[in-house]
């Protein structure tokens, strides 16, 4: 009898473990799926910012320090930000008037870092392409102020096609 109520103690204890596991998995996929609705949310923001040439919006949307891997510059400062965005903005594509994203993509680092990867399509006021090109931002979340970038870099649109696959 004793062996009996041990195996009824062990299955039942089985089964809670079972049932704590899939709705841990449940859990982590229900925050995953919010981190990547509002990271997309920002994200748009940021874009929004950049057309406008909004420069301390731009900034908000980063933690610095920020790498600017393309050509290996490092934003200290929320003012180098600025200045940084400026300095892309005066030397971007002559006749510049706004961008298109296409494909995004944003795949989970870690717990606290996500890599979104972006197409995008930057047009002229006559509706004419300037230049199609493709982008990364590590975002990361910081305590006391969400969903950050600390990284960007340009990439060629056949760059990295592996995030871009598996949406």
């Amino acid at each position: 009898m004793k062996k009996h109520i041990q195996t009824i103690i062990n299955v039942c204890f089985a089964i809670s473990i079972t049932m704590f596991i899939i709705q841990n998995d449940k859990l982590n996929e229900e925050l995953e799926a919010a981190n990547i609705g509002l990271i997309k949310t920002l994200y748009t923001d940021y874009n929004t910012a950049f057309i406008k040439n909004d420069f301390p919006r731009i900034a908000s949307h980063f933690e610095a320090p920020v790498n600017f891997a393309s050509n290996g510059i490092i934003a200290e400062t929320e003012k180098d930000v600025v200045e940084r965005y400026k300095v892309m903005k005066a030397t971007i594509q002559e006749g510049y008037a706004y961008s298109v994203t296409g494909d995004v993509t944003i795949k989970r680092q870690s717990d606290d870092s996500y890599l979104l990867c972006a197409d995008f399509t930057r047009f002229n006021k006559q509706k004419e392409v300037l230049f199609e090109g493709r982008a990364e931002y590590q975002w990361i979340n910081v305590p006391d102020k969400g969903w950050k970038m600390n990284y960007l870099k340009g990439i060629d649109r056949g760059s990295n096609l592996v995030c871009m696959l598996d949406g």
